[in-house]
């Protein structure tokens, strides 16, 4: 049976670890709040995006923007995890999402995000590169300028045909689900199908070179996708941290009670020995008088 002062200690250390639960849980808070604000800016920005394309390709007097793509080749998955634990089955499960979807062979190729993600990729694919996840905006733009080079680096050294997304997006009610999107090539037929409505009777028009226009903004395209990924897989993180902080916020709250009753009891018990000391001890006189 533990001492009442070893019941003490156990105590003030669940209830500094329950402290420490909770500051984690409202930086994570917080860290939503500012990755979906980021995301849904990121959002807006892209619809501008779109419909800039809309406009390129509604111009009569030029023919269809052909799809951008490489030739039969190698696919480059980027798989975002975390670089810190902690974060309940997110990394577990992107992981899982990611075996079930890529194939281990030489013509999949994988740049893993975040030390977790990396972990539990390395044995099985081949890890071309390892980026640190970032944990601010301006953090994420850095990161994204990095990864574009060495996608670029990459794409020089071999024949990619693809480059596929692989995060976690969060949804309604404090979850997230796993996807994947296409970041190349790019399917300008898409754009070029869809209806878009201008407060004006007729739509904008643009002056400069049209495949020079077309180039910036695909630069534009490829850098506000993987932001938004960024963003949207550093929500879905906290989501799960928050997840797991809570369940483990529960489990200190039931060993405190454990323990205080464990205390108290003990406490009680040691009182009331001491009580039956003195009342014997109160007899022991009265007999001996």
């Amino acid at each position: 049976m533990q001492t009442l002062q070893n019941l003490r200690r156990s105590i003030d250390s669940a209830e500094s670890l329950k402290s420490i639960v909770k500051t984690m849980k409202a930086h994570a808070s917080m860290n939503i709040n500012q990755f979906q604000n980021a995301a849904e800016a990121s959002g807006n920005y892209r619809q501008i995006l779109d419909m800039a394309i809309y406009i390129v390709l509604s111009q009569e007097e030029e023919g269809p923007v052909e799809n951008i793509k490489s030739k039969e080749g190698s696919t480059l998955h980027i798989v975002f995890g975390s670089d810190h634990g902690l974060a309940g089955r997110f990394n577990e499960n992107i992981t899982d999402y990611t075996k079930s979807k890529v194939e281990s062979n030489s013509r999949n190729i994988v740049i893993a995000v975040g030390q977790q993600i990396y972990k539990r990729l390395e044995a099985e694919y081949d890890i071309y590169g390892l980026l640190p996840v970032p944990q601010t905006n301006d953090g994420i733009t850095s990161v994204v300028q990095k990864l574009l080079v060495e996608i670029e680096d990459l794409r020089n050294k071999e024949n990619i045909s693809s480059i596929i997304l692989h995060y976690c997006k969060p949804e309604a009610h404090a979850s997230y689900t796993e996807q994947s999107s296409v970041l190349f090539p790019v399917d300008f037929r898409k754009f070029g199908s869809e209806e878009m409505e201008w407060e004006s009777r007729s739509l904008p028009t643009y002056e400069m070179d049209r495949e020079l226009l077309i180039s910036d903004i695909i630069r534009q395209y490829f850098f506000v996708t993987l932001f938004r990924s960024f963003c949207y897989s550093l929500v879905s993180e906290n989501i799960s941290r928050i997840e797991s902080m809570t369940s483990a916020e529960k489990n200190i709250d039931e060993k405190l009670e454990q323990l205080n009753f464990s205390y108290s009891t003990q406490r009680q018990n040691g009182i009331t020995e001491e009580l039956n000391d003195v009342v014997s001890g109160y007899k022991a006189i009265r007999r001996s008088q």
